[in-house]
């Protein structure tokens, strides 16, 4: 809860963390967007198949005993975050959030049963109004969610359209006959555009029709699709054009208004050019169909401006007030609006005739609500952000309660949209302690058969159940046991630190800023805001105390978008960290190392925008500057350095970077196509050539190079390895691609310094290699040089024998998830990664068992029910810890440590015949 009344403000102002010093971090949809889209390149589109031969090869998601023989003999144990005692960004507020939300879908008849859909942890579902929460998507092969849509007629019928438009690209789309216990294969929506096939690599919305579950409706980045049997099979929708030359949407809403009657969003996009939510993406779009989707007419002279009005119009979000709809030629409909360049609100318009004419209500830069404030003084809800955050609702049983989420605040009106009111802030207004919070960015809104209305954002599901009131508040406590948070990095115990304290982990994530767990339970606090990206700790042995009892690092370095941060007490006061790096800018990304090797436990290792510089500092100094001269080993060609262009021609924008774990002074980067490395602490890189399989043209190689680790048993630095997300190969230009073989995959190892390559794991096969999807990060093992850990879209992969053969590690216990990042703890004989949607988890080579991770609900077939079958796989797992590859942290569901026993055994019992 926020510090509202005085008594309560007089406590809060006295709490420990009230004076912690850092500026409020604000997110950057639009750049994270364009940064990502750089940094992932193509969708991926072999990762769901690819998921289902290693779904069936190591028994992810099915019965303990039907999985396939163990090759580990430990498991991994979910860390979170599920829940926080503060957050921190420029005040200290006492909230727990989650990851993003894309959907919440209530159950309409039965007020206990909640889905909600996020961006990248997949879909959640609860039994309990909220209270818990079941993962029920862990074993699909993506936990990227564009859609999800419910039967309204059957509400077991689910379905699922991958892709997030915001961020990760999957195609697909999948169905549930049975709530969400087992899925059908993904099929994928393909239009023809010019002759040519596309596939949609994201699902923005999916309606089913009311009145006949066969026909269903899927909006998506290549338009329009159409499903006549229940979604087995999908046409691509014939969209009137507003003009000859406009040809390709991008579709975004949809909006059933009764009998046959539909409307839909779109914005004018080039198929020439790849479309994304802030890019390529033009003028409104608006159609209408009065035949169940079957033909569609084009709809802009609806709006009061006409045709005309749409050239300054971009995204837009339908919403219906599903007590009109008995009527058709009256139900209501509102469509709220963005600028044309998403960067403010233009309108919400209604319309009282299923949408044949709309009428403008001033939702805009010119109306103010009734109790504007500092972060809400006008209409304008949607702000810079308009085609990021849209979120819109009506009451199901009043259609004059509207709702409008945008980027920092939630508005109301209970008067049909003639007046409005402030409900939430992103944080706390010191004018109005009293406003709730809701986490910045929304994107959905729901109401609940009880009349519960809920709210999702970039910070998972706010609730409340006085919306329409003069005085309405909101909870954030149904993110409790939600771990869907982003990560992009994560940091762990430093080797000097005593056994005791092993426990530290630090993350940074998306838009929820850079946490630190709290001792070694599941709880991180937010000491950092807005995106969290970059993070490392001293390796001195000196500890500094938290009010909250944990010890973490006198110095702990993060970064948030295009910034640099650094703490010289534990993270309780924050400081810029650029100093000597001049007027140079960081870029998006910022990465940032530890120089292990380094005694002195303080020097960091960065890198700036393109055209990039390298910048260490050393012993807690300044920035200088470690750019030196780069010898080209394919054309022997020396330019002076970084900020010089390649011989291509082409500005150096580096990607990531790494230190050599035992020689201080060894560096290594890469760029997408071209790996660096320096033994002399900068003076002189060494550029390797691109790696490339037999017989390509010269300069040809692989591209979106992801991640370099030395190989510990050569201090010159020269074996390396590297890994790529790139989905084909690419000539020095960047301007020819060729397909890249199965054979060569994504992981590369030199032992010369680049001047030859070999290919590591061969990939795609049944045994003995890696799956074909993107590497995200490739880690070395500290203590053996041969083991080396592969994160990739659909896991953690380990190989003993230098990357000959390799097996997924911790066999089915870590879901089918992308994995960014991965620490190693020597001390502790502990590895923990960091998922982009599914939070971190941890697995422990040695014997015995660990303080807890999140409990278990009993459900270890994951089938919604608790019952014989999970009775058994219980009872074959009794005595074991994370240690054996038998353990299931879904059979934990007591305990302070990691040990399935009698205590769970009761508790299942307790549970037994009921669900999750």
């Amino acid at each position: 809860m926020h510090c509202r009344k005085s008594l309560i403000a007089l406590v809060c102002a006295a709490a420990p963390l009230a004076a912690l010093g850092a500026e409020i971090e604000r997110d950057d949809p639009r750049a994270r967007l364009d940064a990502t889209r750089e940094w992932r390149g193509d969708a991926a589109f072999g990762v769901l198949q690819a998921a289902s031969r290693e779904r069936d090869r190591y028994g992810i998601g099915v019965r303990q005993r039907m999985m396939a023989a163990p090759v580990q003999a430990s498991s991994f144990v979910n860390l979170g975050p599920d829940r926080a005692d503060f957050d921190f960004n420029g005040a200290q507020y006492f909230e727990t959030d989650s990851g993003r939300a894309r959907q919440i879908l209530p159950h309409p008849w039965n007020k206990d049963i909640l889905y909600l859909s996020t961006a990248g942890g997949g879909v959640w579902k609860s039994f309990d109004a909220g209270a818990g929460w079941e993962p029920i998507t862990d074993a699909l092969g993506s936990t990227a969610i564009g859609a999800l849509a419910m039967d309204p007629s059957n509400p077991d019928i689910l379905y699922i359209g991958f892709g997030d438009p915001f961020d990760v690209r999957q195609p697909g789309l999948t169905r549930s006959t049975d709530a969400g216990a087992t899925w059908s294969d993904a099929v994928a929506l393909v239009a023809t555009v010019g002759g040519a096939q596309v596939t949609a690599s994201t699902v923005t919305d999916i309606k089913v029709d009311p009145r006949n579950s066969a026909v269903v409706l899927a909006t998506t980045d290549v338009g329009l699709f159409r499903s006549t049997d229940g979604g087995a099979t999908w046409q691509p929708a014939a969209l009137a054009t507003p003009t000859p030359t406009e040809t390709f949407f991008f579709v975004w809403s949809l909006a059933w208004t009764g009998n046959d009657t539909w409307l839909a969003t779109g914005e004018v996009a080039d198929p020439t050019q790849p479309t994304s939510a802030s890019k390529n993406a033009g003028r409104f779009t608006l159609w209408r169909s009065t035949d169940d989707g079957a033909t569609w007419t084009w709809n802009g002279g609806a709006l009061p401006g006409g045709d005309a009005q749409t050239l300054l119009i971009g995204r837009a979000t339908l919403a219906v007030a599903p007590s009109t709809v008995g009527e058709p030629a009256t139900s209501r409909v509102f469509l709220l609006a963005g600028s044309l360049q998403g960067d403010g609100t233009y309108d919400l318009f209604r319309s009282d005739d299923a949408g044949l004419g709309f009428l403008g209500v001033g939702l805009n830069s010119k109306g103010t609500p009734t109790n504007p404030n500092a972060n809400q003084p006008s209409l304008d809800v949607l702000h810079q952000q308009a085609w990021y955050n849209q979120a819109l609702a009506v009451d199901p049983r009043n259609p004059d309660l509207v709702l409008v989420g945008g980027d920092l605040s939630l508005l109301q009106s209970t008067d049909g949209g003639v007046t409005w009111s402030v409900l939430s802030n992103w944080l706390p207004v010191p004018q109005d302690l009293t406003m709730p919070y809701i986490h910045a960015d929304l994107h959905s809104l729901a109401f609940g058969a009880d009349g519960t209305f809920y709210a999702g954002s970039d910070g998972g599901i706010a609730v409340s159940t006085n919306v329409g009131t003069a005085r309405v508040s909101f909870s954030s406590k149904l993110n409790q046991g939600l771990v869907t948070h982003l990560v992009y990095s994560v940091a762990c115990a430093p080797e000097s630190w005593p056994a005791e304290l092993q426990g530290f982990i630090a993350g940074g994530m998306q838009d929820n800023g850079t946490r630190v767990r709290v001792g070694s339970s599941t709880t991180f606090n937010q000491l950092l805001g807005g995106d969290g990206i970059g993070v490392a700790v001293s390796g001195s042995a000196g500890t500094h105390p938290l009010p909250d009892g944990s010890l973490v690092p006198d110095v702990l370095v993060a970064s948030s978008e295009f910034k640099l941060f650094r703490s010289l007490d534990g993270g309780q006061t924050w400081a810029r960290f650029t100093s000597g790096m001049g007027s140079d800018q960081l870029p998006f990304f910022v990465r940032v190392a530890r120089d292990t090797a380094a005694a002195d436990g303080q020097t960091f290792v960065t890198f700036t925008g393109t055209p990039a510089k390298v910048y260490l500092s050393a012993a807690g100094g300044t920035w200088g500057n470690a750019s030196g001269a780069l010898h080209w080993q394919d054309s022997g060609i020396t330019t002076a350095s970084f900020a010089a262009p390649t011989p291509a021609g082409q500005p150096i924008g580096l990607r990531n970077l790494a230190t050599h774990p035992g020689h201080s002074g060894v560096y290594g980067a890469v760029s997408s196509k071209y790996a660096y490395m320096t033994a002399d602490r900068g003076n002189n890189w060494w550029v390797s050539v691109p790696p490339a399989p037999p017989g390509m043209p010269a300069g040809v190689g692989a591209y979106l190079l992801s991640s370099i680790a030395f190989d510990t048993a050569d201090l010159s630095g020269n074996s390396y390895y590297v890994a790529s997300r790139g989905t084909r190969l690419v000539n020095p230009a960047g301007t020819t691609y060729y397909p890249l073989p199965a054979s060569f995959g994504h992981l590369y190892k030199t032992t010369d310094g680049g001047e030859t390559w070999t290919s590591l794991g061969t990939q795609d096969v049944n045994s003995g290699g890696l799956p074909f999807v993107p590497v995200d990060v490739i880690a070395v093992d500290p203590g053996d040089s041969n083991t080396l850990y592969a994160g990739t879209d659909v896991g953690l992969y380990r190989s003993t024998d230098g990357g000959i053969n390799w097996t997924r590690f911790g066999a089915g216990s870590l879901p089918l998830v992308e994995v960014d990042d991965v620490c190693i703890s020597p001390a502790s004989s502990r590895l923990t990664v960091g998922t982009y949607g599914r939070g971190f988890w941890q697995i422990g080579t040695g014997a015995g068992s660990d303080p807890a991770g999140v409990r278990g609900n009993g459900d270890t077939n994951f089938d919604q029910r608790i019952d014989g079958l999970d009775l058994i796989d219980l009872a074959d797992a009794l005595g074991t810890t994370q240690a054996s590859s038998f353990y299931r942290w879904q059979a934990d569901l007591t305990g302070t440590v990691n040990a399935i026993d009698s205590a769970d055994l009761t508790a299942l019992l307790a549970r037994f015949g009921g669900q999750p």
